[in-house]
Formats: C-alpha cells, structure tokens, sequence
C-alpha cells in the first residue's frame, strides 16, 4: 500500500464518460478515488482493498475549508444521492473489437455513516474499481491532485480540469465537438441552445475559475463550419510558480468564526437576481430532480403526491419570488447556477 496522498488517478475511459453529479459527490468522490489510489495495480483485489472506504469528515472539512459539522452533513448527502448515481461510458465490445458498447455502471454498491464519529463509508462497485485507480506509466489514465481541483465551485469548471489532465503530455486537447462536451456535461437538449449562452453561462465561467484558482492557465479555439461553431481545440500551460491553493467561495456553506471576518467578504451575501423565464423553467427542472431539495420540500403541500409537472410549475412560480430565490439559494447554486458577470465582485 502506498503512502496516503491527495493524487487521484482515473482511466481516460472514466474521464470521457457522461454523468452528472453535484458539487458535493465530486468531492466525495476525489477524496474517494484518491484513498483508491494508494494501491498498487496488482494489490487490487478482493484481499488488499477494502471493501469500505472511510472518508472523515475532519477531512473533508480541511480540503474544502467548512466546519466538519458542515463537512458531515455534505458527506451524507453527497452518498445518500451517489448511492442512485450512475455513469455511462463507452468500450470495445467483447469478441467484436471493432464495435463499441456502451454500458452503464453505478458509482458505490452499499453506503454507512457512523454516528458520533463523523465519518461515512462507501463501496465502489467492480466497475469503477477496475476503471480508477491504478498506476499505469501509458497514457490510458489521467492523473491529478485533489488539492489543485478542490477550489472549485463549477461543475463544468471540474469536468473541464480533468479533461486538461487527460492531455498532460502534450498540454493540448484535440478538437472535441460541442455535442461531445454538451454530452460530457450532462446538459439537456433545452438548457443554454444557444451557443452564446453556453459560452456565457458554461464555458467561460468554468474556465475562469480554472485559471484563477488552479495551477495550470487555459485558452481554446473555436471550430467552425461556415458560421456556426461545431467544436473546441483547448491547450493549456502551468504556470510557472503555481499559486497557493486559495480557498474558493463555497456556493453553499461558509466557514464561522474566521478571525478573518475585520475582511469583509460582501460576495457571500451575493442575491441570485431576477430569473427570465427560461431561466426559472430550466431551475424549476433542475430543483425537481434535486435529491436534497425534494428531501427538504417532499412534505410541502405544494408537493406532496404532486406529479413532476405539477411540481415544476410550482417551483418555476416561486422562483418569480426575490424572498423565494434567496431561501433556495444554496440548491440553485448546486444546481449549477452562475452569477451574471456585473453580479461578479
């Protein structure tokens, strides 16, 4: 077994694959994959890994800079919802390898919490297993440090840094289409369709965070075909003295008692602004399917034994509401929400 570190290495299978998580389960996940990590390729098995693995909320806590009261709850949750999570991924089909199959496959087996202790447990499934984790020198898998992506607060800001990594050789990702990334984002066919929102809302976002927060500095091409841009060259560089980590806004929970607080920090008062229509239609969605947001709302009469579309209307209504918006602050920011640049500080 190695030395514990914060390196999390995933085949490059993994890292192309589509799924959708919330910030929560990613860094869940990468505390995870990195205990995974410590072991060797052939000390993989049924007799030197663990079948669970401990993620301590003290842990979580210093990693992601919020109480470990704080750190507890999100861990929770983020296994209670990874627990139903699944990823897709594509392989050579068995016996046809000029076929490709794709196939699906769930992230954790079985989940624990132990009380009083503020530690959860979790078992990955054989597949994930055999798709993270290992040591290999070739360049199938992608490799990089918890610590360096941790800042982060954008999902696609996430997604995007893996893919980075995947290229960390030659420091430049070859031409990937904008439905590939759309697909490798898990955003729906009426989310951002045009191309100007999902640059606005997506894109530019995510790599302005990498670049602010993070140790490498990216800049991309657009492709086109005629007017319309079909794809993304990317290609990035470290920089040369990397920055010491800072610790990132978490859209959701703040850290109390820091001394620091003679420095005020307005942009975690930030209001989410009136929403346009489409906006709220997509949110309302969004929320619908949200695991801690249907946990907290599931025993409201506005929706329960509501079916979905009713319940969307409902939320799409309420988040006409400022003082609705702001009580539902923290589950529009884990749903991927995006402050408009002059609501930026």
């Amino acid at each position: 077994m190695k030395k514990k570190n914060d390196r999390v290495i995933k085949s490059n299978t993994l890292v192309s694959a589509s799924y959708h998580l919330n910030l929560s389960e990613i860094r869940l996940l990468d505390i995870a994959l990195a205990t995974l990590s410590e072991y060797e390729e052939e000390e993989k098995h049924v007799t030197t890994v663990p079948e669970f693995i401990e993620i301590r909320a003290d842990e979580y806590a210093k990693l992601y800079s919020v109480t470990v009261e704080q750190a507890y709850t999100a861990l929770r949750e983020a296994s209670e919802q990874l627990f139903s999570r699944y990823f897709r991924y594509q392989v050579k089909a068995e016996g046809h390898p000029s076929f490709t199959e794709e196939r699906k496959a769930r992230w954790v087996g079985e989940i624990g919490y132990r009380k009083g202790e503020g530690v959860v447990t979790l078992s990955f499934t054989k597949a994930l297993v055999k798709l993270a984790g290992q040591f290999k020198t070739g360049g199938e898998f992608t490799r990089y440090h918890v610590e360096q992506k941790a800042p982060l607060t954008s999902i696609y800001a996430h997604r995007l840094y893996e893919m980075m990594m995947q290229w960390r050789k030659s420091q430049q990702v070859p031409y990937i289409s904008y439905q590939e990334l759309r697909t490798r984002f898990e955003i729906g066919s009426k989310e951002y369709e045009r191309m100007s929102n999902f640059k606005s809302r997506v894109l530019e976002p995510a790599l302005k965070q990498i670049n602010d927060l993070t140790d490498i500095e990216v800049s991309y091409v657009q492709e086109k075909k005629g007017r319309s841009i079909v794809g993304f060259t990317f290609k990035y560089k470290f920089k040369d003295k990397p920055k010491k980590t800072l610790k990132a806004v978490d859209t959701f929970v703040t850290k109390p008692n820091d001394d620091s607080a003679s420095k005020p920090q307005p942009q975690l008062q930030r209001k989410i602004p009136k929403m346009s229509d489409k906006q709220r239609n997509t949110f309302a969605n969004k929320l619908a399917s949200d695991f801690e947001f249907n946990r907290d709302f599931s025993v409201s009469p506005f929706t329960y034994g509501k079916s979905r579309e009713e319940v969307v209307k409902w939320i799409e209504q309420k988040l006409a509401d400022d003082d609705k918006r702001q009580e539902w602050r923290k589950y529009i920011l884990m749903s991927g929400y995006e402050f408009p640049d002059n609501f930026k500080r």
